[in-house]
């Protein structure tokens, strides 16, 4: 005889079950799924790694201020005349048979050291070197903004990927109640139907009913494992790793005042530090096109030891100042401070549309968070209402005083109360966390 397709469902479901790797003993709470995905995300760490390039970059702008010095040791050998004549004067080796017409065009070979200590220090340069400082902590606080930011949304990301495991976890547990519950059922049906009391229908009925169950079981343990494996990557850890996730108990939201919540978030968030580091480094590059209009002013000093032979060198020295001026005949400096101009009235307007989404945002934020809870209330209420009503049919159903499908419907419910208690858990916890984003709140969620 066939398997009727309940029992057929029954077998695949057990079998899926036991073929899935066991759960690893490690509970895992939000709180340090998310510790462990600021530690160690490895998107986290390039964004780190773009802030530290760009403090580097201030410091690299930061030494035009200071002299650069530089320092040469060379031995040059050869008869060519020019070389032989200053070679002679510059070892202090110059003598009067040297200007003999022979010696002149025909000198002897010799080999010429070298050592020379050279510093060159700016003195004026329009304001480049300070518009270049600048535009360079202008982007470092960009780049540590973005480090922020990124850390944010790594929060919400995770929070979302943890409930995502929740959920799953809630319906395939619910799904195994829900199939003993069923079969209990069934039994019940076929003992009815054995006595006289009710029909085969009922029995299919409720058959079909634990098909159905059971491959939400199957979807459910997919859907965490899938969850899984992109919560191990965000928290970076082995991607196979089987974490048991904690369901958290969120704390009832406070009341909210709107103003403060705006207020923080305008001085926090780490957009609006960007688009202020945005509108810095435009004026900064404003400064740097007016400063082009400038000549640069320069010193230099050098130190030489020139001999003929290594150990026996003449020294001298030379010392001077430089102007150099360089503008563009075809009024390239003007069209630089043009594009420059735009630059900070673009980085201007960019700062204020950035300030009135965070405003909005917060908004957002804030009734999303309220209408979670709400939701997460109400759930919690529909769940025990939905299993009491649950008791009470099946107990008509033993009576002879309900018919099948109100069984049936009494199941379903509570599933679907299940599920929805789950979901506004979910994004009680999801609405948290960017509740706590929108605020510009760097500090880990307490649970």
């Amino acid at each position: 005889m066939r398997p009727s397709s309940g029992r057929l469902a029954a077998v695949i479901f057990a079998l899926a079950l036991a073929a899935s790797p066991a759960m690893a003993q490690t509970p895992m709470t939000l709180d340090g799924a998310i510790a462990q995905a600021i530690a160690h995300n490895p998107l986290l760490r390039v964004e780190h790694a773009a802030a530290d390039r760009a403090a580097a970059e201030v410091a690299e702008a930061r030494a035009s201020w200071f002299p650069r010095v530089s320092f040469s040791e060379g031995a040059r050998r050869g008869d060519a005349s020019v070389f032989v004549f200053s070679s002679l004067l510059a070892a202090q080796r110059f003598t009067a048979t040297n200007f003999a017409i022979d010696m002149l065009n025909h000198p002897a070979a010799v080999t010429f050291y070298q050592r020379t200590l050279g510093v060159d220090q700016v003195l004026f340069d329009g304001g480049r070197t300070r518009a270049a400082s600048r535009l360079a902590t202008g982007r470092r606080e960009m780049a540590d903004a973005s480090v922020v930011r990124a850390a944010a949304d790594l929060v919400v990301s995770v929070s979302q990927t943890y409930g995502r495991i929740l959920s799953a976890d809630a319906e395939r547990h619910a799904a195994e109640a829900a199939i003993d519950a069923a079969r209990e059922d069934m039994a019940r049906a076929e003992h009815r139907r054995d006595v006289g009391t009710a029909t085969d229908a009922d029995v299919l009925a409720l058959s079909a009913y634990l098909a159905d169950v059971q491959q939400r079981g199957l979807r459910a343990s997919g859907d965490a494992a899938i969850a899984r494996a992109q919560l191990n990557r965000l928290i970076g850890v082995p991607i196979t790793a089987d974490l048991v996730v904690v369901e958290p108990v969120p704390d009832a939201p406070a009341s909210r005042d709107l103003s403060a919540l705006i207020a923080e978030a305008e001085a926090a968030r780490p957009e609006l530090a960007s688009a202020s580091a945005a509108g810095r480094v435009a004026e900064a590059g404003l400064g740097a096109a007016r400063a082009a209009w400038w000549p640069q002013v320069a010193g230099q000093a050098a130190y030489e030891q020139d001999g003929l032979a290594f150990a026996d060198r003449a020294s001298s020295w030379t010392a001077g100042v430089e102007l150099r001026w360089s503008l563009s005949a075809g009024g390239a400096e003007i069209a630089r401070m043009r594009e420059a101009a735009a630059d900070v009235a673009q980085a201007r307007a960019s700062r204020d549309d950035v300030k009135e989404a965070i405003d909005e945002d917060v908004v957002s934020a804030v009734a999303r968070e309220q209408s979670a809870h709400a939701r997460l209330e109400a759930g919690r209420a529909a769940v025990t209402e939905a299993r009491e009503s649950q008791r009470i049919i099946r107990d008509r159903y033993d009576a002879g005083m309900a018919p099948m499908n109100d069984v049936l419907r009494a199941a379903s419910a509570v599933l679907e109360a299940e599920r929805l208690r789950v979901t506004a858990l979910v994004d009680a916890l999801v609405a948290d966390a960017m509740l706590n984003r929108a605020i510009g709140r760097t500090s880990l969620p307490s649970r």
